[in-house]
């Protein structure tokens, strides 16, 4: 897929797969991953770690922003079943797979930070300040913890957007305020995403959604770009939209683990 604009992005995922009774193989050798990396890369996909055991095995990976989570898990999945059978080590899985967004922050912590955008914000004008909080939204009833169920496994898919004006224009109350917010239900009911919480600032705007396993983040992204501009009835929104993954698990911590 061409990327419309260039998407800063940090978009790390785990893999995790749960080997068939009697089908378990011993952990290939580091030559075995390293011919793995090059068929992965092509794939937009960079493996970080793994943990090997007969109960489970899980990959971690920075994937590029085009990488949908499904695809992610296709290929995690596919490539290595072809590999092990390749160096006559086949190994099936019982269970569905499970893909999970993983970042520098948890969800905890992402939620907090959109909720205090508007107070810390350094601006005179308190009354505009409070506009900015009344405009935000969170859905105390949307469970980022909770992953999405497909045919093919669970998958925790949880996106933090930020989206920044052109020119760094001000978004205010008389103009662009609420066809923001309007642009932003409209793309969450229009992608399949489920709105966790947004955040106005005077000149970006925070999402964080559970996004769609078969959708990439540069499809949301360009997606939201599309839904607000089109709310606003202008270009407002720059091509500079930021996409970051998150979850329960801090991405340092799985690392270390494995």
């Amino acid at each position: 897929m061409r990327m419309a604009f260039p998407l800063i992005h940090r978009l790390s995922y785990s893999w995790a797969g749960w080997p068939a009774e009697g089908a378990f193989s011993p952990e290939p050798s580091v030559a075995f991953f390293d011919a793995l990396h090059a068929s992965w890369k092509s794939d937009g996909l960079e493996l970080q770690s793994r943990a090997w055991t007969p109960e489970q095995i899980q990959m971690t990976f920075r994937a590029e922003p085009q990488v949908a989570p499904a695809f992610l898990a296709a290929r995690a999945k596919g490539r290595l079943q072809h590999a092990l059978r390749q160096v006559g080590a086949p190994c099936g899985f019982s269970r569905k797979i499970a893909v999970r967004s993983l970042g520098d922050n948890v969800s905890e912590v992402v939620a907090g930070y959109l909720r205090q955008q508007a107070v810390r914000a350094e601006l005179v004008d308190e009354r505009y300040r409070a506009t900015l909080r009344a405009a935000g939204f969170e859905d105390a009833a949307v469970d980022l913890s909770a992953p999405t169920e497909t045919k093919s496994g669970r998958y925790w898919n949880n996106l933090h957007f930020v989206a920044v004006t052109v020119d760094r224009f001000r978004i205010g109350k008389e103009d662009f305020l609420d066809k923001v917010r309007a642009g932003v239900f409209a793309w969450a009911e229009e992608s399949g995403s489920r709105l966790k919480a947004f955040a106005l600032m005077p000149d970006h705007v925070h999402v964080a959604a559970r996004g769609d396993p078969e959708r990439s983040p540069l499809e949301l992204a360009e997606a939201l770009w599309k839904s607000l501009n089109r709310a606003a009835g202008c270009c407002l929104m720059g091509e500079n939209i930021y996409a970051g993954t998150f979850s329960e698990y801090g991405l340092g911590a799985v690392l270390r683990r494995t």
